[in-house]
């Protein structure tokens, strides 16, 4: 008898263990990639005037990325949630600033980021169909 309680009990406290962690957002290309996009255009509305978000595209793309998640287990409101968190978006800005570092641009500079933007829009690249010159 004790044999077999010892072994429901260890089958119990093994089960928990097994169970399959999910990788973080960051951990899925499409969203990884996805959310850089956003994050570079953000940073190049944010500094030229003349540069806005195309809006509609913009929540294309983030319904298209939250499918993403969705396909790897993710539920529309932790999807949420890891996007409007501080210290995700804090990475997000970090590694945008030190991508646009890499390629010689200041957001310090507007100039510099303005071009890139109308570089980016000209090109219809993704983080340039973010993107409209108003």
């Amino acid at each position: 008898m004790r044999l077999a309680t010892f072994t429901i009990f260890s089958f119990l406290a093994l089960g928990p263990v097994n169970a399959v962690v999910k990788p973080t957002l960051w951990d899925i290309p499409q969203v990884d990639n996805g959310l850089f996009n956003i994050g570079i255009a953000h940073a190049i509305r944010q500094n030229c005037s003349f540069i806005e978000a195309d809006s509609l595209a913009g929540i294309f793309y983030v319904w298209k990325l939250i499918g993403y998640a969705k396909k790897a287990g993710y539920s529309l409101k932790e999807t949420r949630v890891f996007i409007d968190d501080d210290y995700e978006k804090s990475v997000l800005r970090s590694r945008v600033k030190k991508y646009l570092k890499s390629l010689g641009l200041n957001s310090e500079k507007l100039n510099t980021l303005c071009d890139f933007g109308k570089v980016e829009i000209t090109n219809r690249s993704q983080i340039g169909k973010l993107l409209r010159i108003n």
